[in-house]
């Protein structure tokens, strides 16, 4: 099949691409060319016309993310990237001669808003009023309108974190603050989070993209922070425990943090809402997708033995 993917650049993006070669005609469209089919192009400005192509499907891993906005000119960066970036994709779709059969398209369980929850499925309001959050529930919403007028199928896939044997993002940072023994663990270490391996999504998409709907995808295991800590401790040859701040003290830090983040703007590393996030079980329920996608995930933490 002919393919479209966009965000083939990218940390998710670079392994579907992998992925789908093998067994597709598969051409990427984004202002950096990873393939010798490529459309170069910005999403955010109308794109060129794509009315001498066809394609079966569309895979749109493209997107902002893992920056938090300091200024209204940044937030609006992910206005501009995920919410009109989408538009103008579709809209490009809409002007060919025949319109892909399907959209598949990457988006993330901070649509939910929520920062506790125990397997939250599908049906959770989205409930997200971050810039991120929020530009990525706009995107849905634009792209469930167009496949209703369009009548081309769509699917939605809600990732959590995304890890892979190469780490990027926040897992890159703790294992280089792990394996540099400055890195300290909060609490006991007992909260659960939802991760997802980016090769098992990866593989995924090839043949889930015509089938449609909404579906969140996790590893099944939900593990420990401290189950991640230990680890990636033990994969980066750590010998030394992960040393621990108790409760109490990492409290004061966090209101000292408050403070400094409301009087003069800047992210201060811990404060009370960084503080939850590490200290609050956080978990995603698959079942929808283990039912209609067959997804049979493998553990994250297999990654790191």
């Amino acid at each position: 099949m002919n393919v479209l993917l966009t965000g083939a650049s990218g940390f998710l993006g670079s392994r579907i691409y992998a992925e789908l070669v093998r067994h597709h005609t598969v051409t990427t469209l984004g202002r950096t060319p990873v393939a010798e089919r490529h459309i170069t192009a910005d999403l955010t400005r109308p794109l060129p016309s794509l009315g001498h192509m066809s394609f079966d499907y569309v895979v749109n891993a493209a997107g902002k993310a893992h920056s938090l906005p300091r200024t209204p000119a940044e937030r609006a960066e992910y206005e501009q990237v995920n919410v009109l970036g989408t538009a103008q994709l579709l809209s490009a779709l809409e002007a060919m001669p025949m319109l892909p059969r399907a959209v598949l398209h990457i988006s993330t369980v901070l649509v939910y808003g929520r920062t506790e929850g125990h397997m939250l499925d599908e049906t959770t309001p989205l409930g997200a009023s971050d810039a991120y959050g929020l530009s990525k529930v706009r995107a849905e919403t634009t792209l469930r309108e167009w496949g209703q007028r369009t009548g081309s199928c769509v699917t939605l896939l809600r990732l959590p974190l995304v890890v892979a044997e190469r780490p990027n993002g926040n897992v890159a940072s703790l294992m280089n603050a792990i394996r540099r023994g400055y890195y300290v663990r909060v609490g006991n270490g007992l909260a659960r989070r939802s991760m997802v391996r980016a090769d098992d999504v990866a593989a995924l998409i090839g043949r889930v993209a015509g089938i449609g709907g909404t579906f969140n995808l996790t590893d099944g295991c939900h593990p420990g922070v401290g189950e991640l800590e230990n680890a990636l401790a033990r994969y980066v040859g750590r010998q030394q425990p992960i040393r621990s701040v108790p409760m109490v003290a990492a409290r004061a830090v966090a209101t000292v943090g408050d403070g400094i983040n409301a009087l003069i703007g800047r992210r201060f590393p811990l404060d009370t809402a960084a503080l939850q996030k590490l200290t609050s079980s956080l978990t995603f329920s698959d079942a929808a997708a283990q039912r209609h996608l067959s997804w049979q995930p493998r553990p994250v933490l297999d990654l790191f033995t």
